[in-house]
């Protein structure tokens, strides 16, 4: 399955309490960053759908979202070079490995703690950050 129809997929099939937020995160990704590019990647058994990833050709990766039991994860690969810095740490993953800049994420339990206004600020800083991996 091809990087946008797998995350249409992923939307489609998170929790439908997540779903809403999901397809909100993904028109707004899309909205400040035009070129972006995106895919899923680590499906296994505990996440069958796999991760969404959103990156820049000539950059890499650069943002992921991630559905837990209990809320949604947006991450960000430079997650430490964005003022203000998203305030979770605990993104492991193989963007951490040897590299000052460490990702971070932000967990949105419900449609009450999304700051649009904030996450657009992320996402702006983002689109001119470096990113993970290869496209």
């Amino acid at each position: 399955m091809d990087g946008e129809k797998s995350v249409q997929f992923w939307i489609d099939g998170v929790k439908a309490e997540h779903g809403s937020m999901a397809i909100r995160i993904d028109s707004l990704i899309r909205e400040v960053i035009p070129n972006i590019q995106c895919t899923t990647k680590w499906h296994k058994p505990s996440q069958p759908l796999g991760v969404p990833f959103y990156g820049i050709q000539d950059k890499g990766w650069i943002i992921a979202i991630w559905s837990f039991k209990d809320r949604l994860g947006l991450g960000f690969i430079a997650g430490t070079m964005l003022n203000p810095e998203p305030p979770v740490t605990s993104m492991a993953g193989p963007w951490n490995k040897g590299t000052e800049v460490k990702a971070r994420r932000i967990d949105i339990h419900d449609a009450s703690e999304f700051d649009e206004k904030l996450i657009r600020s992320w996402l702006e800083q983002a689109r001119e950050l470096p990113g993970w991996g290869k496209i």
